[in-house]
């Protein structure tokens, strides 16, 4: 192609470009004609030997005319124009669009989401932002291209309209995808504007919410904690926590695949830096309502280990991958566990003392299956804050026997996992030394924590096969100053006279 066809199509244009020009309802029926021919006249460079050249100059010459017309108040001019620029950018070369061009072009689409009245313009608008997007030079994007894109996506996602929103989640995943560095430049940010589309009242958009949310985090994992941060401006709860119980499956679904995979594509540093708020989520996941969303998350969560095996073996910690993959995923998990222990222990502990029952039961369940998988010396180093909260639980669930049952099978899982009992015995028994319980150091009253201290004492005996010091405990149990918080309590008194059973 010559540049004397460019200017004969141009040439061509012009006089239907001054008839736009006058953005009025006037002559209406010529107007609609006139834009039609723009349309056939623009599209004609398709058939053209280097049509991406072609279209490149076409824009180059034509934005400001079209961006005239895309004000004019006949809805159809308005239409038609924003498809004639879409159908050029798509016909450029990648990088091959002025940076003067795109700065108009994500101007006039800013201006134009807040003053177009018809929705279906503005998804066309979203939709031109995204073509544009992909045609941009990877190196080349300026802090005022990236900014703008950046002012859309959240004038997007306050639309009324659906589709427009949806829109901003596609916008949000290609600039991810295609523009890293400036991603990981503008991290936080990118992840506050997928937060509206996480909470979003459509299944639709929130499943796309977490997708963008993920090929941003992708790009630049530094913005994952607002995700799990309380916003106290709008008085709402941490977003991924919220979402395990989101009441949409596909959207749980979506949740654990996007966070299993962000785990396996990071890098083994960011892997486990922010593991210990991911693993807490996926391993939730196994005890959802839904089977297929929990043979989802297993499926996600065996990734998730023979990723952390191979991370071993590249580090020569292990000398080969076991070729039995449930043997893998369990070196994986367990090397992932250890790894994140500490934080994750707390955000699962916290959870464990949710005020809503099945929320609780869920981070019972995910505390148990947490712990299967950790190493003896983080259970020893831990071993006074997990038991101190599992007595949380179980005395401010006195009306819920299924949640005190979870209790117990973690007290179970404990006493088949310690080298020793007296590691546990010293956790309860301290709590019966007259000092503790006449300063009611734990917040209960004394008589509820002995009681809740021989609760505990018998169900560990009862499960654990190591031996137990019969001396050390009578000696504490049987003191004196006991009886007087033991005298009037039935329950306290059978349990104590079951654990010098058990001793017997």
């Amino acid at each position: 192609m010559s540049n004397e066809n460019t200017e004969t199509v141009i040439k061509t244009l012009n006089p239907y470009l001054s008839t736009l020009a006058d953005t009025s309802t006037r002559d209406r029926p010529v107007k609609r004609r006139a834009i039609e021919a723009v349309k056939k006249e623009t599209l004609q460079i398709t058939t053209w030997t280097n049509a991406e050249t072609a279209a490149c100059e076409l824009l180059a010459h034509l934005i400001d005319s079209l961006l005239v017309c895309t004000q004019s108040a006949i809805e159809s001019v308005r239409e038609q124009t924003v498809g004639i620029l879409d159908s050029l950018i798509e016909k450029c070369q990648k990088g091959g669009i002025d940076s003067s061009v795109v700065e108009k072009l994500f101007t006039q689409t800013l201006t134009r989401l807040k003053g177009e009245p018809t929705e279906e313009i503005r998804a066309a608008w979203m939709d031109l932002c995204v073509t544009l997007t992909r045609k941009l030079n990877d190196l080349k994007i300026s802090v005022t291209e990236s900014e703008l894109m950046m002012d859309i996506v959240h004038a997007a996602t306050d639309d009324a309209f659906a589709e427009v929103v949806k829109r901003a989640a596609k916008l949000i995943i290609v600039y991810a995808q295609t523009q890293c560095k400036a991603t990981d430049y503008a991290c936080e940010r990118m992840v506050r504007l997928t937060i509206p589309l996480l909470v979003h009242k459509h299944t639709a958009v929130r499943v796309l919410g977490i997708k963008s949310v993920e090929a941003v985090l992708l790009a630049s994992a530094k913005g994952l904690h607002l995700l799990f941060e309380y916003e106290q401006v709008l008085d709402r709860q941490p977003i991924v926590p919220a979402l395990i119980y989101d009441h949409s499956p596909l959207v749980r679904d979506h949740l654990f695949k996007a966070l299993a995979n962000l785990l396996c594509q990071w890098d083994p540093r960011d892997r486990y830096q922010y593991g210990e708020r991911i693993l807490p989520i996926i391993l939730s996941g196994l005890f959802d309502e839904l089977p297929s969303v929990q043979v989802t998350c297993k499926s996600s969560l065996n990734q998730v280990a023979q990723s952390c095996t191979r991370d071993l073996f590249e580090a020569d910690i292990i000398h080969e991958v076991p070729t039995d993959d449930k043997l893998s995923e369990t070196i994986g998990l367990k090397q992932l566990v250890h790894v994140c222990f500490d934080k994750s222990l707390v955000h699962l502990l916290e959870a464990s003392t949710d005020f809503i029952t099945v929320r609780q039961m869920t981070a019972l369940d995910t505390l148990r299956l947490f712990l299967e998988y950790a190493q003896m010396n983080d259970l020893v180093k831990n071993i006074k804050k997990i038991m101190h909260y599992l007595m949380v639980v179980y005395i401010n669930n006195n009306d819920q026997q299924q949640v005190r049952e979870k209790v117990f099978k973690i007290i179970d899982l404990l006493a088949s996992q310690l080298p020793t009992a007296d590691i546990y015995l010293d956790v309860l028994l301290s709590r019966l030394e007259q000092k503790y319980l006449i300063t009611e150091t734990n917040g209960f009253p004394a008589a509820q924590t002995v009681s809740v201290v021989m609760v505990f004492l018998k169900q560990f005996m009862s499960a654990s096969e190591l031996p137990v010091s019969s001396e050390r405990v009578l000696k504490v149990i049987e003191k004196p100053y006991l009886k007087l918080f033991v005298e009037d309590q039935p329950e306290t008194a059978q349990h104590m006279k079951d654990i010098q059973t058990l001793l017997a």
